[in-house]
C-alpha cells in the first residue's frame, strides 16, 4: 500500500511538474510574441517618424518653390513693364540705342578678330617651337655622332704617335683616345666653332 501511494504521489508530482512546464512554455511563448510585437511597433513608429520628416521636407520645398515662383513672376512683370517703356520711347532714343548696339557689335567683332589673330600667332609659335626642338634633337644626335667619330679617329692617331701623352682616361673599353684635359679643351673649341656657325 505504501509503495502504491508513493507511486501515485510521484505520478501526481510529475503531472504537476509537466503542467507547470507547459504553462511556463506558453508564458515564454507569449512573452516572445509580445517582444516581437514591441519590435514591430518600434519599426512602425520609426517609419512614421521618417514619413513625417519626409512630409515636412516636401512641404518646405513646396513653400520655397512657391516663393521663388512668386519672385520670378514679379521679376517678369518688371521686365514686361520695362519692355513696354522701351517700346514707348521716342524714335531718336531708339536710333541712339541702335547706334550703341552697332558700336558694341563692331567692338565685339574686332575683339574676336584679335583673338583669332592671337590664336594663329600662338599656333605659329607652337609650330616654330616644334621645328626648333626637332633641329635641336637632330643637332644633338649629330654632335654625339661626330664626337664618337672624332674620338675614334684621334684614338687611332694616338696609337701610332710616339712618346708619352701623360695621364689618360680609363674607360670600359680600355685607354681613352685622349686625356680628360684634352677632352675638355676639344669640347671648348667645338662649342666656340658651333657658336660662330650659329651666328
Amino acid at each position: 500500500m505504501d509503495l502504491e501511494r508513493e507511486k501515485m504521489e510521484r505520478q501526481q508530482v510529475e503531472e504537476q511538474v509537466a503542467q507547470k512546464s507547459s504553462e511556463l512554455e506558453q508564458y515564454l511563448l507569449r512573452v516572445r510574441e509580445l517582444e516581437d510585437m514591441y519590435r514591430q511597433l518600434e519599426d512602425a513608429l520609426e517609419d512614421e517618424r521618417r514619413a513625417r520628416q519626409d512630409e515636412e521636407a516636401v512641404r518646405k520645398l513646396q513653400a520655397r518653390l512657391l516663393e521663388e515662383e512668386a519672385t520670378k513672376r514679379a521679376e517678369l512683370e518688371c521686365l514686361h513693364l520695362r519692355q513696354q517703356q522701351t517700346i514707348s520711347e521716342t524714335e531718336a532714343e531708339k536710333q541712339e540705342l541702335e547706334k550703341q548696339r552697332l558700336v558694341k557689335e563692331n567692338a565685339l567683332q574686332a575683339a574676336m578678330k584679335q583673338l583669332e589673330e592671337l590664336e594663329q600667332e600662338r599656333q605659329g609659335a607652337l609650330e616654330q617651337y616644334q621645328t626648333v626642338m626637332k633641329k635641336l634633337e637632330h643637332a644633338t644626335n649629330n654632335t654625339k655622332s661626330w664626337k664618337h667619330k672624332v674620338a675614334e679617329h684621334e684614338g687611332l692617331l694616338r696609337l701610332i704617335q710616339p712618346g708619352s701623352r701623360g695621364q689618360q682616361l680609363i674607360t670600359n673599353w680600355g685607354l681613352a683616345a685622349f686625356s680628360e684635359g684634352e677632352l675638355s679643351l676639344r669640347e671648348k673649341k667645338w662649342q666656340e666653332t658651333k657658336a660662330k656657325v650659329t651666328q
